[in-house]
């Protein structure tokens, strides 16, 4: 406008002149009010909105949620990984070192601040949401792993997806065995797994035959599964020591002793137990800030009470060398849960085990 403007009113001046003069670098002579408007107006725009427009739009770009976000958005016929745990943690390890085609979505940014810093396909928020749903493009997706703990959002999801993707399957982590004939249903044709369940089945080899009373020290189901399990079915003296909990959602045996106690040294359950006596210890946290003093109290055990067989759930593999120093057993670790995961896929999975690896 500025170079159609005074094109007309300043003679005598060369496209170069009024190219500067429009861009206000060059004051034209005689150039009137409208001139004097023009150079005030101009630079309000160019900073306010032009600059202001791109350079907003360049920096959101680049940031790195909403890149990851927006690398979400364009995928197609691929996996995405609902939940961010130690199995998830695995099944996405698994994508990135097989090139496979995936996104995931998780509502706590820290958990996956590594994912989203090195340019992998993210979408941070809620998964039953709407927009987070379509973001995701899961209404394309090939494959749906949900690793979450909470029933109710693994319901909504599995729901979600079904209605707008009938093709893809859905995995979902879920232990309740009525949640998943829900889930198996021909509306939601899923393939619900129990990671709880994979490690119950060891819990059953290691405790046939066994006698002398046990210890079970943790906070979730797992644990209170164990404790049921053991005075339950085994009929031992099971004492469960639980600083958050009072009881257990499972018929409780009068063989079952509830201490709700914080157990971090051997002081902590002479007073509840005598230790001589007791054949099988197993050490349920699974915080990774709990491992240093599972690792302690395991050591304890070994060193004065060798005839006690220990047993510890961890997630990372890297860390079984250190508990095997202590002649203990690990469970419910992530490797073996993918491995297991793994076996019950389809062949056109993302985590389908190559030809020539044995699980």
């Amino acid at each position: 406008m500025g170079f159609t403007v005074f094109a007309f009113t300043t003679p005598f001046q060369d496209i170069w002149d009024l190219f500067l003069i429009s861009l206000t670098v060059r004051n034209p002579q005689n150039g009137g009010d409208f001139a004097n408007f023009f150079g005030l107006v101009w630079p309000i725009f160019l900073e306010v909105i032009v600059f202001g427009f791109f350079v907003g739009e360049l920096l959101e770009k680049y940031n790195p949620v909403v890149t990851s976000r927006i690398l979400a958005k364009h995928k197609h016929y691929h996996t995405v990984i609902i939940g961010y745990d130690h199995l998830a943690k695995r099944i996405i390890e698994f994508c990135i070192e097989n090139k496979k085609n995936f996104s995931a979505m998780e509502d706590n940014e820290e958990l996956v601040e590594d994912l989203i810093n090195n340019g992998y396909p993210v979408v941070i928020g809620d998964p039953t949401d709407d927009s987070n749903i379509e973001t995701a493009n899961l209404a394309d997706a090939k494959e749906v792993f949900i690793c979450v703990n909470d029933v109710r959002i693994s319901l909504i999801c599995t729901e979600k997806i079904r209605k707008i993707n009938k093709e893809c399957s859905i995995y979902v982590r879920v232990f309740e065995d009525h949640v998943q004939e829900y889930l198996k249903q021909e509306e939601l044709d899923a393939y619900p797994f129990s990671t709880s369940k994979w490690a119950m089945e060891l819990i059953h080899k290691w405790c046939e035959d066994k006698e002398g009373k046990a210890i079970v020290i943790g906070r979730d189901r797992l644990t209170h599964r164990i404790a049921h399990h053991i005075s339950h079915d085994h009929n031992r003296e099971t004492y469960l020591f639980d600083d958050e909990h009072d009881g257990i959602e499972f018929v409780q045996s009068d063989k079952l002793h509830m201490i709700n106690e914080l157990t971090r040294y051997l002081s902590d359950i002479r007073p509840h137990v005598n230790l001589d006596e007791v054949t099988q210890v197993f050490i349920c946290w699974k915080l990774e800030s709990e491992f240093d003093e599972a690792l302690y109290l395991a050591s304890k055990f070994s060193l004065r009470y060798p005839q006690i067989e220990i047993y510890i759930r961890i997630a990372d593999e890297e860390l079984i060398d250190l508990v095997e120093r202590y002649k203990a057993k690990t469970f419910s670790t992530s490797q073996n849960a993918l491995e297991l995961l793994q076996q019950i896929v389809t062949p056109d999975s993302a985590i389908y085990p190559e030809k020539g690896i044995k699980l």
